[in-house]
């Protein structure tokens, strides 16, 4: 895990994951809204979701290695876009606090949301 990144605490996650499906709308718009009313974490969502856009739109090889480990946790549908949303989520959150394997798969067992 990278040091000064805001710890995922399962309230965390469940808030980050409940915009799962929000990745079109605009930075300004996600900004004002405000989710933790917290400037470090409602900055830290706005970086996710950029980063979850570019991975749903660019990166499906790389999103589709990770069906197989989270689908035991998530229970996912195939061939879904909003399988492919929540998985291009769960990869940003890889990639920016460099989780191994086995560290996502701890994280992400915390989520408690299920959509």
């Amino acid at each position: 895990m990278k040091n000064n990144l805001p710890y995922l605490t399962p309230e965390r996650l469940t808030t980050i994951f409940e915009s799962v499906y929000d990745i079109v709308r605009v930075q300004e718009e996600l900004e004002s809204v405000g989710k933790f009313g917290e400037e470090r974490l409602d900055c830290l969502l706005v970086t996710l979701q950029a980063m979850q856009s570019f991975n749903y739109g660019f990166r499906p090889d790389d999103t589709r290695q990770l069906f197989g480990p989270m689908n035991s946790i998530f229970k996912f549908e195939r061939n879904s876009d909003g399988t492919t949303l929540w998985l291009s989520l769960i990869l940003a959150i890889k990639e920016l606090y460099g989780f191994s394997d086995h560290k996502l798969y701890e994280v992400m067992a915390e989520v408690k949301l299920r959509k």
